[in-house]
């Protein structure tokens, strides 16, 4: 089944995930070991690893990934992680309610309508 790609760059907290995911990079440093920025990346990256056999490569289809994602959870991650990192209170709270404002106000427009 095909989906449309949406640019979502208009989308009311597009702006403020963007300021906020370096924000809270910086206060909660996180590997990047399973992400890849591109393809050029990821052939490079592939090309480092020996081959044998049993090697196995997993690729997850972006479509309708990010609306699967539980929110819930993704409060508790970044509570326990701004927690394990030792933040003031304070922040914690800032950082969970930003946080929410931003996975609730996810809606765009595509082809004059707008979707949630």
């Amino acid at each position: 089944m095909a989906h449309p790609v949406v640019n979502y760059k208009n989308a009311p907290s597009y702006k403020l995930a963007k300021l906020f995911t370096g924000i809270l990079k910086s206060y909660i440093p996180l590997p990047n070991v399973y992400n890849i920025l591109n393809s050029v990346q990821l052939m490079k990256d592939l090309s480092e690893i020996p081959f044998v056999p049993e090697l196995k490569l997993a690729s997850l289809d972006i479509s309708n990934m990010y609306s699967n994602i539980p929110t819930d959870d993704l409060i508790n991650v970044i509570d326990t992680l701004c927690k394990k990192h030792s933040l003031e209170n304070t922040l914690i709270r800032e950082h969970v309610t930003v946080t929410n404002i931003i996975i609730t106000q996810n809606y765009f427009s595509f082809k004059g309508k707008t979707y949630l």
